[in-house]
Order: C-alpha cells, then structure tokens, then sequence
C-alpha cells in the first residue's frame, strides 16, 4: 500500500511539474492533521522566474562562480558524492551537497538547460549510492551532510517530479527512525544536532504527500535530538552546541517554527521574533543596519567592523523564507529584502567572480592584512573578493542565496491564491483557485531602487483567488490602485488581502514612497536606509591589485584600497529627521549593484574630520578601520556635499558615520 500511494503521488505530481520553468504546477497542500496549518506554502522551484536586473544577478552567477566551481574547487568537482575515489574528509562532507543545492535552485530559477543537465548527476548519483538499509552517500550515519542533500532532492522533485525520490526519500527515513535512538545527531557531529531543523523541513514535507504515521515518530525523535534554538533566541540557554556560531544562528532560525508545526507549543512559535525583532537581545549585542549579526565565526559585538559571514547571509536567507510561510508575518519578509538586497550583494564582486567570507559595515579596504578575527583573522584573504576567500564552507555554500531569494519571492496562500513575500522584477505561474486554473502574474518594477510596483494578470479564464500583498512596514503612505481604482485600508507592516475573480489585463499598481531615514549605531553613530536599502559612502578605488588568479585569468584574488578619502561626519540639521536628496536614475543598469552604475544617489552635507582617529586604521589590526568617534563631533574642515551609494554597490563602504549638527 506505502508503494503504491508513493507511486500514485509521483506520477500525478510528474505530469504537473515535469519541465518546470514555464508552466505552471500546483504548490504543496496544506499541513496534513495534526500537523498546524499555515497560512502560506512553497510554491515549486521554478514557479517564479526573475527579469531585468535581478535575472542578471543569476547569469552573472552562471557565468561565474556556480558555472565554474566544479573548475575551480577539487573538493566539488571530484566530489565523493560523484565519484568513486573515495578520498573522504571534505570531499565526503557538506561542500558538495552545498555546492548542488544552489546549481539545482539556479538551474530551475533561471531554466538552463545547461544546469539543468550538470544538476543531473548530482541526484543521480546519490540516488544509486543508497545502501539495502536505506542509508545513501559517501559515509555511513553522515547526517549533517545528508540533510542538504535531502533538500536540493526535494527541490529537484517540485521542480521534474522525478519518480525516484519520494522512494528513496522514504527509505532513508525508515533508516534514520531506525539508527537516531542508537547513534543520535550529536554522535555524527555538532553541526548535525544544531541543524537538525533542516532534516526536520524535509521529514515534514514527505509527510504532507504521504500521510505515512511513521514520519511524524521521526520527527518527533529529531525535535529530540536538535538545539531548543527558541531557549538561546529568549536568552535562557539550553542544551545547545555552539549556539553563538553565526551560520548555527542563522540557520536555526527555521527550526522553532518548524517544531511549532508539529507540538503547537507557543514558545517555538514566538522564538523567531525574539531572535530577530530590533529590540531582541540578540539585535541589541549583535545586531547590524543590514539586519545580520556581527559573527565571524562566534557571535562578537556591534562595532563598525565586525564580520558576517557569507554562509551566515544565505542561510538566514532561508531561514526568513521558511519562517514567514508558517508564522505569516509581514516583517519577516521585509527583514528578506533587507539582507537579500543589502548583506548579499555586498559580499560578491560586480561580476559573481569573486565572494568575501566577511563583509563588514565599515570597509573602506580588503586587504589581506591581520583582521584579528577569532577565525580567518590573518592571511585567508577573508575580506577580499575572491574564487578562494577564507574557509571553504561560504564558497561552497553561497550558491542558493539569490536563486533562494528568487524562488521564494511568491508564496501560495493556504486557500489557493497568492502571496508577495518580496518584491523585485519578476514573474510567477502557478495554478489558483479552487479549480486550479494556470495565472501568470507579471511584476514590472525597479524595486528595491524605485517606488513602484505593476502586477498584470495573465489568464486563460476567469478564476477567483485571493491576491495578498506585503506592505512594508517601513512605509509610512503606501498607495494601492486596482484597475485605477485606489484600495483602502493599508496598513503598514500587514498582508493586504483582495479576494476577486481576476480577468486577463486586470493591474494592480503599488507605490510605496522611500523616504531617507537615519537610524543610531556604535557611539551613537548613523547609519542611512530609504526604504529596503542600507546607504554607504561612495568612496572611489585605486585599480584592483590582482593577487592570485585562477582558471586561465578568468578569476582573481583581489585587494582593494580607497583613491577617496572616507573620514566623513555627516551635517545634519536633525539627525533623526535628515533632509537628504533623493536622485534616482531613468534607467536601470544591468548590474546596479556596482559603485559606478549606482541607479540610486543620496547626498547630503558633510565635512571630513579626524576626530578620535576617524580616517585611520587600527594598530592592532590593520585591515580594519577604527570605529567612528562617539557623536555629535566637533564641526571642522570644509563643508562638502557627499554622495552615498546602495550598500550592497560598495566594494569600499564606509555605512556607520560620525556626525555633528548644523544651525
């Protein structure tokens, strides 16, 4: 009977969601009982397709370092996941299941053909490694590494309806029900019992097509098993394992709301917002303007330049989208905009050649000079934009940030319509209403750079759905028309909800007006934000000294140092109410996330000033600047207008600045 029903799943999921990419599939059903409903659910990977700048993003990543990893990275190109040589260490552990998980989502977001065939033998492969017993890869019990795998297998299956893998998926979990109660996650590893959260998602998952009783003992058995992450995120400990490891963190996000699904305790329903609202403790001690933590490797302070780390950035990425689906609040997903369109950029090239292990909010060089981080503190090129910068683990793992980002910017509603967690150029197709009629909704828009926002509805027939719309909660008079005719009732930081009968043409148009902000950081210093987007210095660069390359020439190691001065404070007449000038350019650049092509400027007045050291470097730790000066500082020098550029466009950045008052 298991057979059979599996069988029957498959080959009705095949027909609607083989080929994906263009047409549209069905998303996931709501949570079987007695799993807790949610109000929204993933729609299958390839569901929504970026456009303009944003599909940009992902070719330039194609073209680049996804495209080339296998080239560039021994230990994902002769991975033991796809070969038979069998040399273990980290060609058996999380780099290539890392690398995979972003090529498969690349492959379906973009829908390439090319990546399409090189994600092939990724699940090929693991699909004819799996043992008699259940068990699969290059390792016995290799749990931590096992659980990626698990989630690009799903992705693939939304994407393909590949018959393979609901059955494998149920025989490894058989094993794992199994072996847990004798060689628990702890035992594989660490980093298996503070991730267990995303063995969990996917337990859950195949729960939902399956409806086998036995999967909700193994996901009881893993809530067991994994940090009680909501106990750290309320300041109250537990029995976790390196619970101030920032990817731990980050990832573990996810893992109370998860568990909320199956217990319905409200202390892992709430644990998400006390981790991440700005007056958590976590956001008090560690918090950034980009709305990540300083960590650079353990959780560290606020200063200006402290690090976070790229796996950090990707996984919270994640998180977010999973968090918002089951808890269904609207900040969560400008929190996604905010790291999506700020932290991520910032960590790459203009070209996606190059990554950075660290980014830090001040960063007027990357030099590979002592950093006096806890790791990757000297000599791993940790903040210079590289194919090899710092540890293995964040080139390997960054590869589903912004095909993750793309994939969920659209959710479905759990009464079959749809819903905007982010906004960005795109398009989305998926079947809605009770009948399941296939609508595409087209996104046309410069967002997160300009104000407006046009969905048109493509159609076949008229179908009723509910449509529901994330209005930010930064925006203070967010305006909403339907076919010209205004929609009232707004209210900032909600999910606007409009239940019709849609017709092919139907338009919504959306403004959300962006006015400058300023908000307070280390020794009172500012930092600048309009809208989703964090404001930074734009410093002008010496050429790129080219350190090491690789491939031919094709890559480079590089350092960066500034030809501008960056000792700025900012004149403001009221700091908490700055009169900045907005300039937004008419057309957008293919890459704006490149100083030069900025489509966004800010400007304001300023003066350059040595107060404190500002302008200088540390002693102790040349590659890092020393924190801005506590404010108001004195007024001195020449007064200048200044010019600020999107954060995640600054290779050079400075984004936390001293200021003083004018009259």
């Amino acid at each position: 009977m298991r057979t059979t029903l599996t069988a029957l799943l498959v080959t009705g999921l095949s027909l609607l969601t083989h080929g994906m990419g263009s047409a549209a599939a069905k998303p996931a059903g709501q949570n079987r009982e007695p799993l807790k409903p949610q109000p929204y659910l993933r729609l299958p990977l390839g569901s929504v397709q970026a456009k303009s700048w944003l599909k940009h993003q992902l070719e330039l990543q194609r073209d680049g370092l996804t495209g080339h990893a296998e080239e560039l990275y021994n230990d994902i190109g002769e991975s033991d996941w796809i070969s038979d040589q069998k040399r273990g260490g980290q060609h058996a552990w999380e780099r290539g299941p890392y690398y995979a998980k972003g090529l498969i989502a690349l492959a379906f977001v973009l829908n390439d053909d090319e990546l399409k065939a090189k994600s092939r033998k990724w699940v090929d492969k693991i699909i004819e490694s799996q043992r008699e017993n259940g068990d699969f890869g290059p390792k016995d019990r290799n749990w931590w590494p096992n659980m990626i795998v698990l989630h690009y297998l799903r992705d693939y299956f939304e994407a393909t309806g590949d018959e393979q893998i609901l059955p494998f998926m149920e025989r490894y979990f058989q094993f794992e029900l199994k072996s847990l109660p004798s060689h628990p996650l702890h035992k594989e590893s660490g980093w298996a019992k503070a991730r267990g959260g995303d063995n969990l998602e996917i337990v859950l998952w195949l729960y939902n097509r399956t409806g086998e009783a036995w999967l909700l003992d193994l996901a009881k058995l893993l809530i067991q098993q994994t940090n009680q992450w909501h106990k750290f995120y309320a300041g109250q400990g537990g029995d976790n394992w390196y619970p101030d490891h920032i990817v731990n963190v980050m990832q573990g996000m996810k893992t109370p709301p998860l568990m909320y699904l199956v217990s319905a305790d409200d202390a892992y329903q709430t644990a998400f917002a006390k981790a991440t609202r700005s007056d958590s403790w976590l956001m008090k001690r560690y918090g950034r303007i980009d709305d990540m933590f300083n960590g650079t490797e353990p959780l560290t302070d606020r200063s200006s330049t402290g690090g976070t780390e790229m796996c950090a950035i990707v996984e919270r990425i994640l998180s977010n989208t999973v968090a918002i689906k089951i808890l269904g609040d609207a900040y969560i997903g400008d929190q996604l905009e905010r790291i999506g369109y700020n932290a991520l950029p910032a960590d790459l090239t203009p070209t996606v050649k190059g990554l950075r292990y660290y980014v830090l909010p001040n960063q007027p060089k990357s030099t590979n000079e002592k950093l006096g981080f806890k790791h990757n503190g000297n000599g791993q090129n940790s903040i210079c934009p590289s194919p090899h910068s710092g540890y293995a683990c964040c080139r390997s793992n960054f590869h589903h940030g912004w095909p993750k980002f793309v994939h969920n910017m659209w959710m479905a509603t759990a009464d079959n319509g749809l819903a905007i967690a982010a906004y960005g150029p795109n398009t989305v197709t998926a079947n809605v209403g009770q009948a399941g009629i296939p609508v595409t909704i087209d996104q046309a828009t410069d967002y997160p750079f300009k104000t407006d926002v046009t969905l048109k509805v493509e159609a076949t027939e008229p179908v009723a759905f509910p449509l529901e719309l994330r209005i930010p909660g930064w925006c203070a008079k967010p305006a909403v028309t339907l076919n010209g005719e205004p929609i009232d009732a707004l209210q900032p930081g909600t999910f606007h909800r409009i239940e019709r009968t849609w017709k092919a043409g139907d338009t919504v148009t959306l403004r959300f007006p962006m006015q400058p902000t300023t908000s307070r950081w280390i020794n009172d210093s500012i930092a600048v934000t309009r809208g989703p987007l964090v404001f930074a210095l734009l410093i002008e660069e010496e050429p790129w000294k080219s350190t090491q390359t690789f491939l031919d020439g094709e890559f480079h190691t590089y350092e960066i140092r500034p030809k501008s001065d960056w000792n700025y404070a900012l004149l403001l007449k009221d700091p908490d109410n700055p009169l900045i000038e907005v300039a937004v350019a008419e057309e957008m650049p293919a890459q704006p996330f490149k100083a030069t092509d900025a489509p966004v400027h800010l400007t304001l007045r300023g003066f350059r000033t040595d107060a404190g050291g500002w302008g200088t470097y540390r002693n102790d730790f040349p590659a890092r600047a020393v924190d801005p000066p506590k404010s108001p500082v004195e007024r001195s020098g020449e007064v200048e207008v200044i010019t600020l550029i999107p954060y995640g466009a600054a290779q050079c950045r400075i984004t936390y600045f001293p200021w003083a008052t004018r009259k």
